[in-house]
């Protein structure tokens, strides 16, 4: 997943502050940043933005109703 542009950013955040657990980026060196954190969101953030290919950070959700929430965006973003 990466973030393209401002809009999808601010929906991006939008969409992690309803969510109810954790929410983890994984970078291919194996990094992990709670996106639920504050101080670890602009981490994760910066990761997505970087990433690209095959080196393109990972996300995962603690909880079935988040994964949800996150599907519903990356659907309104593709």
């Amino acid at each position: 997943m990466k973030i393209r542009n401002n809009d999808e950013l601010k929906l991006f955040e939008e969409t992690l502050d309803r969510c109810d657990a954790s929410v983890l980026v994984v970078t291919a060196q194996g990094d992990q940043y709670d996106l639920k954190d504050p101080a670890q969101r602009y981490l994760g953030i910066a990761e997505m933005i970087r990433g690209e290919g095959i080196n393109e950070p990972e996300l995962f959700a603690s909880s079935y109703k988040d994964e949800m929430k996150l599907f519903n965006y990356l659907n309104a973003v593709a």
